[in-house]
């Protein structure tokens, strides 16, 4: 909001800032995975652009539901059922059905606040999952954000995460990785979306870790290596006789005064 505000002071110009702004908000939505409250139902789902049916229109395949999106105003409107366009992709409802259901226990058991939509998409399931975290008040912000494709002919898992983290308290600090992941996942008796996602899973988790032994590095390697062993003088700084010298030449200063 406070971005688009913004523009508008920059634009000065309401009426080229509604023509042009539209496409815009739109690709960022999308881009960003908004979670978006579908109207009249008890459910969440993502703006994306493997859930988008129309100008402005998503499908929300866990209650058959198309609704239009305003991107300005970041609001949903104007839902229907849509149990017709469903019937395009029954051949992998099940398939999508079932890792909704397995990737939702993921997301809820490990992410503090996020949210995952799995949708039906050429053929292919592809798997939405973001989580944000915002906190301008200290001063960070941060993002999760991943997508996985499962094409459920070739057994082909492909899959690619990013996140995103700002801090900018007397500076301005920005972490931003991506890492891109690939499995072949053979047909399974047993339940084939929960195989998917045990291995989203392990994926993930993956990513988490070296992102986290990368900052371990950081800390004990990198940033030590940037420090100089000795100063100038090639002398070890004694600090406690520094801080004597500076309390005598206090009391020093406090003598003087006092005469």
């Amino acid at each position: 909001a406070l971005t688009l505000i913004d523009i508008r002071g920059i634009v000065n110009d309401d009426d080229a800032l509604q023509q042009h702004i539209g496409p815009v908000l739109a690709s960022s939505n999308m881009q960003q995975f908004l979670a978006v409250d579908v109207p009249n139902q008890q459910s969440v789902v993502l703006i994306t652009p493997y859930n988008q049916v129309g100008e402005d229109r998503y499908l929300d395949p866990n209650t058959h539901t198309v609704f239009h999106f305003d991107h300005l105003r970041r609001e949903a409107s104007d839902a229907q059922e849509c149990d017709a366009l469903l019937d395009t992709v029954a051949d992998t409802e099940d398939l999508r059905a079932g890792l909704q259901k397995a990737l939702q226990a993921y997301v809820t058991s490990h992410y503090a606040s996020g949210t995952v939509s799995v949708f039906s998409h050429e053929g292919s399931v592809v798997s939405c999952i973001v989580s944000n975290r915002f906190s301008p008040g200290n001063y960070w912000n941060g993002s999760w954000r991943a997508v996985w494709s499962f094409d459920p002919v070739s057994g082909q898992l492909n899959g690619s995460t990013k996140v995103r983290v700002h801090y900018f308290e007397e500076g301005n600090v920005q972490l931003d990785t991506q890492s891109d992941f690939a499995a072949d996942i053979p047909a399974t008796k047993g339940n084939w979306a929960q195989c998917v996602a045990d291995r989203i899973a392990c994926f993930e988790g993956e990513f988490q870790q070296a992102i986290n032994d990368g900052y371990a590095q950081l800390a004990e390697k990198t940033f030590r290596g940037l420090r100089r062993t000795l100063p100038v003088t090639r002398n070890k700084v004694d600090w406690e006789k520094i801080a004597n010298y500076k309390i005598g030449g206090e009391l020093a200063g406090a003598d003087s005064s006092s005469n």
